[in-house]
């Protein structure tokens, strides 16, 4: 299960999203949402790995632009860290 569930998570879905294209019952998109089981502990790796990627994508550009898309990177971070906890 963890293996089809993975490429959707890089793709920013939901677990609920997840559940639906896979045809997930409830307790496997629980077991998405639980910090604490395999399947959730995978899906909150992956979800911090993107963070990351796109964070990281996003300060190059600012390297390139003003101050203000530097903060608002970081910002945007700081949102994504809290979501993703």
């Amino acid at each position: 299960m963890l293996q089809k569930i993975e490429p959707l998570a890089h793709l920013l879905l939901t677990p609920s999203q997840i559940g639906d294209l896979l045809g997930l019952s409830g307790e496997d998109v629980a077991e998405l949402q639980n910090p604490y089981k395999e399947a959730g502990k995978m899906y909150r790796r992956v979800l911090a790995e993107r963070a990351l990627e796109l964070h990281e994508k996003t300060l190059r550009l600012a390297d390139i632009g003003s101050p203000t898309a530097i903060d608002e990177a970081n910002q945007w971070l700081r949102t994504a860290q809290i979501s993703i906890e």
